[in-house]
């Protein structure tokens, strides 16, 4: 929410300016040829004020027409250990639950923009943008459990594999109440194709530096992949493949900060 009021004043201050212009502003704004480098600003981010998972480059065939490539990558990658005893033969006994999760994000997208007010320090844009995006996912456990049989008990360690997503095992309650255990995907695999259409503005606020916000209006097609799970080598669960479409507004709620050489 703050950066979305942060966001709001910044197009007020940029609009209060579309008209003004001055001797130096040949030296504040790219010209033909000249290639800009943008990141996310995000003050109030708990990971972070600069996001370094994704970036963009700007290159100027002329002041005013800009060919954009944007470039984002994230991996996570888990692995617990969490303790259970068990009581055997009269002894204690620590025995480790494994946990891994792990999941791969990547996407590329490229753009073309024209640029208005090319002798002032804002500079308003239109643009159209096409992108594409993947996602990888899998999990793997090893969960312990003691088997009291006779004569003597035995431990044994459950195996559990699932491709394309994670898997959380959840309590929900049916509509009388109930408690029922149920299985739940998380970070699922999929891949994604959309196009923009795209609006926004850059201040040009000293030589080789400006920041900039952006909106966009556009559709998006996500195909989610199937996810299996496996028990001991065994299939136990299985969600097909599928498709997602939407179309509406989209807001980048990130400051863009840029530097051009």
């Amino acid at each position: 929410m703050k950066t979305k009021i942060i966001t709001t004043i910044f197009i007020l201050i940029a609009s209060s300016g579309f008209a003004q212009s001055d001797s130096l502003t040949p030296k504040f704004r790219p010209t033909e040829g000249n290639l800009a480098l943008e990141l996310d600003f995000l003050p109030f981010s708990e990971s972070g004020p600069i996001d370094l998972k994704s970036f963009q480059v700007r290159y100027f065939i002329s002041p005013q027409l800009v060919l954009r490539a944007g470039f984002n990558f994230d991996r996570v990658k888990k692995d617990d250990e969490l303790p259970r005893t068990f009581q055997h033969n009269g002894n204690s006994i620590m025995k480790f639950n494994k946990y891994e999760m792990d999941y791969t994000l990547w996407g590329i997208n490229a753009g073309l923009a024209y640029h208005f007010f090319d002798n002032t320090r804002v500079s308003p844009y239109l643009g159209i943008d096409i992108g594409y995006e993947a996602k990888a996912a899998k999990y793997n456990d090893e969960v312990n459990s003691y088997n009291s049989g006779y004569p003597s008990g035995e431990f044994v360690v459950a195996k559990t594999e699932i491709e394309n997503g994670w898997g959380i095992n959840e309590v929900i309650y049916d509509p009388w109440g109930n408690p029922v255990n149920a299985f739940t995907v998380h970070q699922r695999a999929y891949s994604s194709i959309k196009a923009n259409l795209v609006a926004g503005t850059d201040i040009y606020i000293m030589k080789h530096f400006y920041a900039g916000v952006e909106l966009g209006l556009g559709m998006e097609t996500i195909k989610y992949k199937e996810v299996t799970m496996k028990k001991d080598g065994v299939l136990k669960l299985k969600f097909p493949e599928k498709k997602d479409n939407t179309f509406g507004l989209n807001f980048n709620n990130a400051i863009r900060i840029g530097f051009w050489f």
